[in-house]
């Protein structure tokens, strides 16, 4: 009861609300668009390799601008961050309308919005210090975690109903109308000029002394995982968590189409569905007995019961074509389970053992992560589905999965963690 007062005692405050708003058609059109688009591609050339590089283009700036971009952020109005990265992202989309047909075109907008998006994320979440008083900061940044992982699920899982209802033209109005909304409602923001400087000052500044010094921020934050087998593990995990449910929505469209022989429009519904579904159940089952048992036994759990999964999900075209569907979806939702049962432990262990001002910094190194060791899997992912099928693809990383895991129980992976 808690927790639900104070939910709504940062809801009464009007500058918090506006932001909320804007957070969550933001979030829900850029999920939307990306699973939108990869249906697109599959739709228009058959293939897994196309969709990949979608997300490649996606993911590459946060790679080469997140920490640069965050640094930048730190300087200007947030106010107007926020608005013209909506506005400029719902341009960017409104175009699409012209040539989603177009695969170049397609990556390069996709690419200049993921640029966008690296400058629009710390400009944020940072505003809601300015925004509440101290005792609300918690339950106002829950409330937006809570809203960043249900806008996930939700814009991964609606593509696919959208895209069918709207068509593959007008899909991309509508996206950026909710772009559009989310400038809006920031709009309505107070100027937060105080020490902030205008666009024109910051391109007089000496950038080589600014990337040295997120140079030198990134290499303390390298040796200083470097020291801690612990953080270490984390980060594995919770890099192999996120590359497993992007190569979920790469090879998504190819599953539908040769493995389930359904639309691949229904492709978010039937197969990202059932998965985020298990992680949100998942995250519900340890949030409430995962305590019962340790952190190490649950992660390894779930890292074994991942591999499994995948290697069941291969064995789907053989199941009779009336039980294929529910029989698949069954084990994607006990896949997304066994994600939860590692993500949340290894999220805890990182956040006792990484301390003071390194948590964000190891944080930040986690994004750069998943954007960069991620984008491997995903275009090899790709690119073997379309010469070895998508079936075994996704067989091969249920191996390399369940051999870590039966790795991690045999060698005792972090056995110096008291648990």
């Amino acid at each position: 009861m808690e927790n639900n007062s104070s939910y709504r005692d940062v809801l009464t405050i009007a500058p918090f609300r506006f932001l909320w708003f804007g957070q969550i058609c933001s979030q829900l059109a850029v999920n939307t668009l990306l699973f939108v688009l990869a249906l697109r591609l599959y739709q228009t050339t058959g293939s897994n390799t196309a969709v990949s590089g979608l997300f490649l283009a996606y993911g590459i700036p946060a790679l080469l601008f997140g920490m640069i971009a965050g640094t930048a952020v730190d300087h200007l109005d947030r106010r107007r961050v926020l608005i013209y990265c909506d506005l400029t992202r719902a341009a960017l989309v409104f175009l699409l309308l012209f040539f989603s047909d177009n695969i170049v075109l397609v990556y390069i907008v996709m690419f200049v919005n993921a640029v966008i998006t690296q400058f629009y994320v710390p400009a944020e979440a940072p505003t809601i210090p300015k925004l509440v008083p101290p005792e609300q900061i918690v339950p106002a940044n829950s409330l937006f975690a809570f809203t960043f992982y249900s806008s996930l699920a939700i814009g991964s899982v609606a593509a696919g109903p959208l895209y069918k209802l709207f068509g593959h033209q007008w899909i991309f109005p509508v996206l950026s109308v909710l772009f559009g909304l989310a400038a809006w409602f920031e709009s309505h923001l107070p100027y937060m000029s105080a020490g902030a400087l205008g666009f024109r000052t910051v391109l007089s500044f000496d950038m080589s002394h600014i990337i040295s010094r997120v140079y030198q921020k990134l290499i303390d934050g390298i040796m200083y995982v470097r020291k801690s087998p612990v953080l270490f593990d984390s980060l594995l995990l919770l890099t192999g968590t996120q590359i497993i449910m992007v190569m979920l929505g790469t090879l998504g469209p190819g599953f539908a189409d040769r493995i389930l022989h359904i639309d691949i429009r229904d492709a978010s519904l039937f197969i990202v569905g059932p998965a985020v579904l298990g992680i949100l159940v998942g995250v519900v089952w340890v949030g409430n007995f995962g305590s019962k048992f340790h952190p190490k036994r649950l992660i390894n759990i779930g890292v074994t019961g991942a591999g499994v999964s995948l290697l069941l999900v291969m064995g789907a075209r053989y199941v009779p074509s009336l039980f294929r569907l529910p029989v698949t979806m069954l084990l994607f939702f006990l896949l997304g389970f066994a994600n939860s049962l590692l993500d949340v432990p290894a999220n805890s262990l990182l956040q006792e053992e990484a301390k003071g001002s390194m948590r964000g910094r190891v944080y930040g190194m986690l994004t750069s992560t998943i954007g960069g060791a991620g984008l491997l899997p995903v275009i090899l992912g790709g690119i073997l589905a379309d010469f070895a099928g998508v079936g075994m693809v996704i067989f091969g990383l249920g191996c390399i999965i369940l051999l870590y895991g039966i790795y991690r129980m045999k060698y005792n992976i972090n056995k110096s963690v008291k648990f």
